[in-house]
């Protein structure tokens, strides 16, 4: 099924999308954007979504052009047959060759839809390798959903170049932060630990339910600042993303995490994540 876009609530294939070169997203990353997927179809978590959309929004001044009940029914609209990975963005617009937003009149929404690839089941039998990244990760405007993502692009080369499947950015002091596109968390003698927001994290949709997940089955979770040693105490690891669900970690660097295989705290939480998906699809 090819791609689908939505641009100012007109739909067309990619090959005839268009959009200015002077839009502002274009020329300066200043838009702000969500990854969302379907659940039998339906858009995951949408409300969630775009509460966090709202925010990376206000983090930027940009007033979004669509409520949330207009871009809900433009995302409906934009879907394609099967399950979907959906990019929401609202760029500036178009404006003058300056960075400068109030050259651009009025925003423009773009929705993106793909069939979403999910990862072979495997990765969760076995775990994946990961990398600590030579690209750190800014705090400043950490939990603030822009388009301008080239650390993320150089730390993905970077992974990709050492055949890890994702990378762990450090906090310019080398703390822990996150991933490129998920969160990270450690296990240690059965609790949770996982950076907080002052670590310079995204705040993952997927990262609150599982940890509203352990809370529910009594586990601790500890949220703050860790470093390279900690994940060589580590019993388990694992990430999250919203197309990924719960990952585990098995190397870091090529070191084996704990055993060097999905942990029963990860595995756990997999499950419980995987058992709440239909509760949480009746969310809009």
């Amino acid at each position: 099924m090819p791609t689908r876009i939505n641009i100012n609530g007109v739909i067309t294939a990619a090959a005839d999308a268009k959009i200015s070169v002077l839009d502002h997203g274009l020329l300066f990353g200043d838009s702000v954007y969500e990854t969302l997927r379907t659940y039998g179809g339906k858009p995951f978590l949408f409300s969630r979504h775009f509460g966090r959309l709202e925010h990376s929004a206000r983090g930027i001044d940009l007033k979004l052009p669509w409520t949330k009940e207009r871009t809900l029914e433009e995302i409906r609209r934009t879907l394609i047959a099967g399950e979907c990975r959906i990019r929401l963005m609202i760029t500036r617009g178009i404006g003058e060759l300056e960075a400068d937003p109030e050259t651009c009149t009025d925003p423009t929404p773009i929705i993106i839809v793909v069939p979403l690839v999910t990862p072979p089941e495997r990765i969760y039998q076995e775990g994946v390798d990961v990398v600590i990244s030579s690209v750190r990760r800014s705090t400043r405007f950490a939990n603030i959903k822009t388009g301008s993502l080239i650390h993320q692009v150089l730390a993905r080369r970077e992974a990709k170049s050492k055949r890890a499947y994702e990378a762990i950015l450090l906090t310019a002091d080398d703390k822990l932060s996150d991933g490129i596109t998920s969160n990270i968390y450690l296990v240690r003698n059965g609790k949770v630990h996982t950076p907080g927001h002052d670590a310079g994290i995204v705040s993952g949709i997927t990262r609150g339910v599982v940890l509203d997940i352990a809370h529910q089955v009594g586990l601790q979770v500890i949220e703050g600042f860790f470093d390279m040693s900690d994940i060589a105490r580590a019993d388990e690891m694992f990430l999250t993303s919203t197309t990924r669900e719960v990952v585990p970690i098995a190397r870091v660097d090529g070191k084996a995490v704990g055993s060097g295989k999905p942990g029963p705290v990860t595995l756990m939480l997999l499950r419980g994540y995987r058992s709440a998906i239909e509760r949480l699809t009746t969310e809009e």
